[in-house]
């Protein structure tokens, strides 16, 4: 019997998509987006990591979650060029708020609602601020020109906080509809599950 044969209808849509970012990555791949690819390969992982954990496929996110992970990738593959400027401070809050959930789903860690919404965010302005003291080494050592200025960090923390914020909130919809008031994430994950 394989690892996939008793997978669960929620399951089997979760690899689904998964399957779904991982075309996403080859179409950057070939595209030659190397950042892109690197920042969907880590999400891909994020995902992957209860699988590899726990040795069992049924050991998955809830669903919104996943497709909220995996949206950005498939913005940046067939979306507009308008919207792809987007897809990266969606992206960053996916990863955050999947790497919450988790932490609070495989772990004996139990967070409140409030407190994971609150992390999500500070979480994706927290990665915005590693990306550009990066860029700014990159710029400084590396002799590019990735960053335009100090005006254009500022509203790239503006933006990175409205997607965090914007995380939060699906977050927190999701939850309540899932019937989540005054439980942990765990106890309505584990709700849904059962």
């Amino acid at each position: 019997m394989g690892v996939f044969d008793s997978l669960s209808g929620a399951d089997a849509v979760n690899w689904a998509l998964v399957g779904v970012l991982a075309l996403a990555i080859v179409e950057n791949l070939v595209d030659g987006d190397l950042v892109w690819t690197g920042f969907l390969a880590a999400t891909l992982v994020v995902l992957a990591v209860p699988l590899v954990a726990f040795r069992d496929a049924a050991a998955t996110l809830p669903p919104a979650v996943t497709a909220l992970a995996v949206l950005p990738g498939v913005t940046r593959a067939v979306g507009p060029t308008w919207l792809t400027d987007y897809a990266v401070y969606v992206g960053v809050a996916a990863v955050a708020l999947a790497v919450v959930v988790e932490v609070s789903l495989f772990t004996e860690a139990e967070l409140a609602a409030w407190f994971a919404d609150a992390l999500v965010v500070l979480t994706t302005m927290a990665a915005i601020g590693v990306w550009a003291v990066l860029q700014f080494f990159s710029d400084r050592y590396l002799g590019t020109d990735l960053l335009a200025g100090l005006h254009a960090v500022n509203w790239e923390f503006v933006r990175a906080t409205v997607a965090g914020l914007a995380a939060a909130v699906v977050f927190e919809a999701y939850f309540e509809a899932e019937g989540g008031r005054g439980e942990s994430v765990a106890d309505v994950a584990e709700g849904e599950d059962g």
